[in-house]
């Protein structure tokens, strides 16, 4: 025997998984999080990658997307991120493919964790997705690429102290 379930509701739109994940896939966090009651998540192990961040003075860690799980529009997103020791840090995530670096077509999460010093290779990392603040795009130099995650960065943090 199945229960009746009564549709849900929010703000005139019928709650669903499908329409959630179209929400996610098009970089809709701040409504896909209302829905879900909490942001979208990737936890996963910090890998090791070309250390380009490192050179460009915004050290990044790199997280892949295991098989089922979803993901958001390739963009430049403001997160949370919590480390191992429960630490809490404002982040800007990258997800996509690094067109301007990267010749491959890998989907990866790169973060830069503003304000923080350590080594997290090999650490279980959870990043929270807030706001797609722009779409990921191909830049003519690495000093473009460096000027715009300065402003990423400085809009990630904006973005949680209400500036």
């Amino acid at each position: 025997e199945c229960d009746n379930i009564a549709e849900v509701r929010y703000k005139g739109i019928t709650s669903s998984l499908t329409y959630i994940r179209k929400l996610i896939t098009e970089g809709d966090m701040e409504q896909a999080g209302e829905f879900l009651g909490h942001p979208h998540v990737l936890t996963d192990i910090v890998r090791y990658g070309y250390r380009l961040g490192r050179t460009l003075g915004t050290p990044t860690i790199n997280m892949c997307f295991q098989e089922g799980v979803l993901i958001p529009a390739y963009g430049v997103y403001a997160t949370r991120v919590y480390l191992d020791d429960n630490s809490e840090h404002i982040g800007v995530t990258n997800v996509g493919i690094r067109p301007t670096v990267n010749n491959s077509d890998q989907v990866t999460a790169e973060t830069y964790i503003l304000n923080f010093t350590g080594n997290l290779y090999g650490k279980m990392v959870r990043v929270e997705f807030y706001k797609r603040m722009r779409p990921e795009i191909k830049f003519n130099s690495k000093d473009e690429l460096k000027e715009q995650i300065r402003k990423d960065a400085e809009n990630s943090y904006n973005y949680f102290h209400g500036i």
